[in-house]
């Protein structure tokens, strides 16, 4: 039906590094696992489904914060607003490919 993947973010990692404008040192040095990516199947989107992936994926984490990017524009700002009914905020951008999207960075506490 769907499946999610993380991986945990060292305080030099290039994640932190792409911000524009640049996180604190505070945010960067707490211990951070980054929502890499998270996909439904049709027949399951809408049902509550990917939000109990995402909630069991992080349920036995020991980072203190997650980190995710997401396009703004996507689904005309759906998936964004998605993200922050589930308690993420918008704490800087980054455009990891010179012609990709500028993307949204969110965080939120574990």
């Amino acid at each position: 039906m769907g499946y999610a993947y993380v991986n945990t973010l060292a305080m030099d990692d290039r994640w932190w590094q792409r911000m524009s404008p640049p996180l604190t040192e505070a945010c960067t040095s707490t211990s951070t696992v980054a929502l890499k990516e998270i996909m439904l199947r049709v027949p399951w989107r809408g049902t509550g489904t990917s939000k109990r992936i995402h909630d069991e994926l992080l349920s036995n984490r020991q980072e203190k914060q997650v980190s995710l990017l997401v396009n703004p524009l996507a689904g005309n700002g759906k998936v964004k607003a998605l993200y922050e009914a589930w308690g993420y905020e918008q704490v800087s951008q980054q455009q990891p490919t010179p012609d990709g999207p500028v993307l949204a960075a969110m965080l939120r506490a574990v």
